[in-house]
């Protein structure tokens, strides 16, 4: 995804002009070839490495010391040293001009901008009428970095107060890493990487093994972040991944689309999508010819209601080198893209666009506007429809050298973004950092939404719509316009978005704009719809809302016999926001619906929350763990290979019982659940009643459920809920209580167990 830049294309011309005057040793010209090599590879800190033992050995050879100085330029660990070579070059060869140029670009890679304006506006005069082509290249770069340091200038002056951060291990390692993408609420990153584990190792051209001139290609990879708050290790995407160069770019609004890129050395780049069923990616599928072009398409962003595709392209008519583009979704796939102008475009390369979900704030990485030097990272914001001119993020999110790649969170408060700076624990190489705070100035205001869709205690692949809840003659003119580009409700309703649970997990994420009131409507095919009223009208500041939704079987399910086999337990998101509602459809009679959510302790500022307060009403028992047998005093495994995945997967579920069957704690207690009912009057379970009389505990969402016995151990509840299958009870599962709460056991997976304190 990099592009050869001015310094590149000096740097091919001095490699070619030593080559063609090499008629060293070949033990020489071999320690030669490996330091042009690095150098050509943009390997500087070995072309460094290699240089420096070159010059310590021929300590008369030009050529050596001014490749060093080249190299240290080029490695940001080392730009001081540079600073130091090329004076020591001006003062021993005084008559060797084109050292102005590397003096004056070190002394802006070091931020002495008055100095390098002073000694490359000298170059430029001295150089401007010279014919060889290292020089009107030379010429050019020098003209942009003496504006690159104006800019600097400016920016010094309002210079922003930030917290900038490496992410470090183990997203970063000593190779490379950049392009990070998160879902909106940050549970997800995805990054690409380069380096020694990458698909094939060292290739050519041809994607064929070379160890000497062969380079590392890109990779996607994808970490989670774990109950701690900490991204777990990394793992690549084999469906993405191939010996070509891949790329994560973007993510949908609702995590379920990965927008990934691809190049190899037929094909310049394209943009593919990659959808994740369950919790495995399709292969990628490359976008239409509306977005993908003869020329390089390599980064873009899509809008939180799914209409709009901002994308960077070379194609032909644009305003030089990369520009920004943008596609509307016309019946169901991209249409003909737009220029997005001179405003945000430049005739330098403006890349890496990011639309945050507040749909009126981009983000973009570019070399024009008011860059500092190399890529920097600016914002606009749309105001009356029109964008506005970009601005500066400024110093210290900004360096001399590549910053880009910026994406927020939805609250606003923290950035992510990749630089090869030295600065911020940065080695170099790209990394990938934080910055907080993600915006400068206000914050935005949006609300996101997220939860769980569950059908008959399963999770489930559902349709969530947004639904502009006002008649139609109270739309805005913005949304009168799109209300042909949109779907229409039964009852003339606008549908500003449609999303998807995922299919394994029943998560679901999106983001709706303050301002008005909104229905949320829930669907799955055989299942009842629902509907919730959300007003977020007179927000005023960033907000999370989580809803979960269960839906019904529009079939009746005897539960006396039942026919459907309902396996364990199911995947749910521990909350970790300000708002939890359950929302439930109304319940056929017989109908067998399922938990479960467990309801935690919120980590913001805004409450209003409603907690699992339980109430018996047919029976009441004592929800006290008693010790059946001794405890394993094995100690807990590590839970990670299990963490989001569903324990309806009965290979995940004997996974778990290897794991952890036999682990128990005082405070945690293990009961089989038969049956789970609006309406408990219709549940009778007479073949259970070997058993005992259950346990009936009506929940503040609605639903009543029903337990048979307690264990203290995993592997002895199994041994009931087996008796209860064995008995007709097909649907029996097992729940977890700590304290009286209730949890299912991916909760306590998500917790490792009882490793992690529960809330």
């Amino acid at each position: 995804m990099l592009k050869t830049g001015y310094l590149q294309l000096v740097i091919f011309f001095l490699f070619l002009s030593v080559l063609s005057a090499s008629g060293q040793t070949k033990t020489k010209k071999e320690l030669e070839e490996d330091a042009y090599n690095a150098l050509n590879d943009e390997d500087y800190a070995a072309a460094y490495d290699k240089f420096d033992a070159l010059n310590a050995k021929y300590p008369k050879e030009f050529n050596y010391k001014l490749n060093l100085g080249i190299a240290a330029l080029r490695n940001p660990e080392r730009k001081e040293r540079a600073l130091e070579i090329f004076e020591e070059i001006k003062k021993d060869l005084p008559k060797f001009t084109d050292v102005e140029y590397f003096l004056g670009k070190a002394n802006h890679a070091n931020y002495k901008f008055d100095e390098a304006i002073t000694i490359l506006e000298a170059f430029v005069k001295d150089n401007s009428s010279s014919l060889k082509k290292e020089h009107k290249i030379m010429v050019e770069d020098a003209k942009l970095t003496i504006t690159n340091c104006n800019n600097g200038k400016q920016l010094i002056a309002g210079k922003i107060i930030a917290d900038i951060v490496n992410v470090g291990s183990p997203i970063n390692t000593d190779e490379e890493q950049y392009v990070p993408v998160i879902t909106t609420d940050e549970s997800i990153m995805f990054f690409t990487y380069s380096g020694k584990q990458s698909i094939g190792g060292k290739l050519n051209s041809s994607l064929e093994p070379d160890l000497i001139e062969g380079r590392y290609n890109e990779d996607v990879y994808v970490a989670y972040k774990r109950p701690d708050n900490k991204y777990a290790e990394p793992i690549g995407i084999d469906a993405i991944n191939t010996k070509g160069n891949d790329a994560a770019i973007a993510i949908s609004p609702d995590g379920q689309t990965l927008f990934t890129f691809y190049s190899d050395a037929k094909n310049s780049g394209d943009i593919a999508m990659s959808k994740l069923v369950g919790d495995e990616f399709t292969k990628p599928e490359l976008l239409n010819k509306n977005i993908n072009s003869d020329s390089w398409e390599g980064s873009c962003s899509i809008s939180a209601d799914g209409r709009y595709l901002y994308f960077a392209s070379e194609r032909p008519g644009g305003y030089g080198g990369r520009d920004i583009w943008i596609s509307e979704k016309t019946d169901g796939d991209w249409g003909p893209p737009k220029n997005m102008g001179p405003v945000i475009n430049t005739p330098l390369d403006d890349d890496a666009p990011f639309i945050h979900p507040d749909g009126i704030t981009l983000f973009l990485s570019s070399k024009g506007h008011m860059s500092i030097g190399g890529y920097d990272i600016m914002f606009t914001i749309k105001k009356d429809n029109e964008w506005t001119t970009p601005k500066s993020m400024g110093l210290p999110l900004n360096t001399t050298e590549d910053d880009r790649y910026y994406v927020i969170n939805s609250k606003g408060d923290r950035g992510y973004f990749s630089s090869n700076r030295a600065s911020s624990s940065g080695k170099g190489k790209n990394d990938i950092y934080t910055v907080t705070p993600g915006i400068l100035g206000e914050k935005p205001v949006i609300a996101l939404l997220k939860g769980t869709i569950y059908a008959n205690d399963q999770p489930i692949e559902a349709k969530i719509e947004i639904i502009r809840n006002i008649p139609k003659d109270q739309y805005t003119k913005e949304e009168l316009e799109i209300l042909s580009q949109n779907e229409i409700s039964a009852d003339g309703r606008l549908v500003l978005g449609t999303y998807y649970s995922n299919s394994a997990t029943g998560k679901y994420l999106t983001t709706i704009n303050p301002g008005a009131v909104y229905k949320v409507r829930v669907s799955a095919d055989k299942y009842e719809a629902v509907e919730e009223e959300l007003d977020v009208e007179k927000i005023t500041e960033y907000k999370e809302i989580v809803r979960d939704f269960y839906l019904v079987s529009t079939q009746t399910v005897l539960a006396t016999n039942p026919t459907v086999a309902v396996t364990p337990t199911v995947a749910v998101v521990t909350p970790t926001t300000t708002e939890v509602t359950p929302t439930v459809a109304v319940e056929n009679p017989t109908t067998t619906v399922s938990p479960t959510v467990a309801v935690v302790t919120p980590t913001t500022t805004e409450t209003n929350t409603t907690l699992a307060v339980v109430t018996p009403t047919t029976s009441e028992t004592n929800t006290v763990a008693t010790t059946t047998s001794p405890c394993s005093d094995a100690t807990l495994p590590d839970f990670g290979p299990l963490k989001g995945k569903s324990l309806n997967d009965i290979t995940y579920y004997n996974q778990l019982l290897n794991m952890a069957g036999n682990y128990c704690a005082g405070n945690l207690i293990f009961k089989v659940q038969i049956g789970a009912y609006r309406k408990p009057e219709n549940f009778k379970y007479p073949n259970l009643q070997v058993y005992g009389k259950a346990e009936v505990i009506n929940y503040p969402d609605g639903i009543t459920r029903f337990t048979q016995k307690e264990f203290t151990t995993l592997k002895e509840a199994e041994v009931q809920r087996q008796k209860a299958i064995a008995k007709g009870q097909k649907d029996a599962w097992i729940v977890a209580f700590v304290d009286g709460k209730r949890y299912t056991l991916e909760d306590l997976i998500m917790l490792d167990f009882l490793g992690k304190t529960i809330n």
